[in-house]
């Protein structure tokens, strides 16, 4: 196998420089919203409404954003009117520098749990068939496609946290699109069964304290259903809500040809008939409030460097927190801060990245834990 040893060594070095800087001791994370921005786009005001952790007090702030950070101060500019969950680092008496900047809903942060409505099923206008000699097959790129560009929309609209996905939601929402495809049906309700989403969830073992559901009918491709949703208001809500931080998805084919019961209304009885639609999808959404995610690459299935960056939730209250590849070596405590740069160990695989987040500093409060996994395709070697 060849490689470009100079690359390596040139990507280590970067990748290095972008992990230390992980560990900050004079940072805080609080909750603001945008008052300026200054001609060059370099200097900022942020109003302080409430400060998760650190020293920072509420009211007006200078910040400076680094040249390198293009991408936040376009999402700043774009959706300056938002409430915004920044972590700074102070750098002087009155100045502090950006590090990061995730967007928030207003209900996110109020105290009452989230509940939406089921937005109407959606179907497609026209309906493209695949010859095919199975009556269904599930296909796990298609679901790990809706996963990741659910997560690529929640940056692009708003900057918004990436979402975890987790076994008990996939199993969810593969097991509802499966009995649409199999029962000849399309709702939100199991037309059969009578069980809704919601108790769906909790029966594969997703004990939630906010949840929600999209279904569509029709396409094909991940693309074009993401494309659905994203142009209906009631689905674009779900998947940009921040009161949600997990996500399952499913996708069923079926070739059968049969026409489709629809439930119009949301009350679990046929009321109309559609189709056939060949192709079934679910996004099911969740937060549970004891559950604090850590997030590699906003969940992209494979990485090509073992320079990686994490999204760490945490409580409102949460002052620090360390990670570990194999659950037992564990780094230093360090101020909690949603983003941080981690290091996989060598060699291509799959890796765990196991996190601990406290409301004490150095460990010292309630500790909660979590893990992220990912495939290394790496060509690098370590140097001896």
């Amino acid at each position: 196998m060849r490689f470009n040893f100079y690359s390596c060594i040139t990507t280590f070095l970067l990748c290095l420089l972008s992990f230390t800087s992980g560990a900050q001791s004079t940072t805080s994370v609080a909750e603001a919203y945008l008052q300026s921005i200054s001609s060059g786009g370099r200097q900022l005001q942020f109003r302080v409404v409430a400060v998760r952790n650190g020293n920072l007090v509420e009211g007006i702030i200078q910040v400076s954003l680094s040249p390198l950070k293009t991408q936040i101060l376009q999402g700043l500019r774009r959706f300056r009117s938002q409430r915004w969950l920044i972590t700074v680092k102070k750098m002087g008496a009155q100045q502090f520098a950006l590090l990061s900047a995730y967007g928030l809903d207003e209900d996110a942060v109020a105290s009452t749990p989230r509940s939406n409505p089921l937005p109407q099923p959606l179907i497609a206008s026209s309906i493209q068939t695949r010859k095919s000699n199975n009556a269904r097959a599930t296909l796990g790129p298609q679901e790990q496609e809706i996963v990741e560009i659910t997560n690529i929309e929640r940056l692009n609209n708003g900057m918004r946290a990436p979402l975890k996905q987790v076994i008990n939601l996939h199993n969810a929402a593969d097991g509802h699109s499966e009995e649409m495809a199999v029962d000849d049906f399309f709702a939100h309700c199991d037309l059969d069964s009578g069980l809704s989403p919601f108790q769906r969830m909790v029966n594969a073992g997703y004990s939630y304290n906010s949840a929600g559901e999209n279904i569509a009918a029709g396409n094909g491709t991940a693309s074009a259903t993401m494309g659905q949703w994203m142009n209906s208001s009631g689905h674009r809500n779900n998947i940009l809500s921040t009161s949600y931080r997990e996500i399952g998805v499913g996708y069923e084919y079926s070739n059968d040809g049969q026409v489709d019961r629809r439930d119009l209304n949301g009350d679990c009885v046929e009321d109309d008939t559609g189709g056939p639609y060949y192709h079934y999808w679910t996004q099911n959404f969740g937060r549970r409030n004891s559950v604090y995610p850590v997030v590699i690459e906003r969940e992209l299935a494979s990485v090509e460097s073992r320079f990686v960056d994490l999204y760490v939730y945490g409580p409102t209250n949460a002052q620090s927190m360390r990670f570990s590849n194999d659950g037992t070596n564990w780094s230093a405590w360090v101020s909690y801060t949603p983003d941080y740069a981690w290091e996989l160990t060598y060699g291509s695989g799959e890796k765990t990245v196991y996190s601990q987040v406290s409301t004490g500093l150095n460990g010292g409060g309630t500790i909660y834990s979590a893990n992220d996994e990912i495939d290394l395709n790496n060509s690098c070697i370590p140097m001896v």
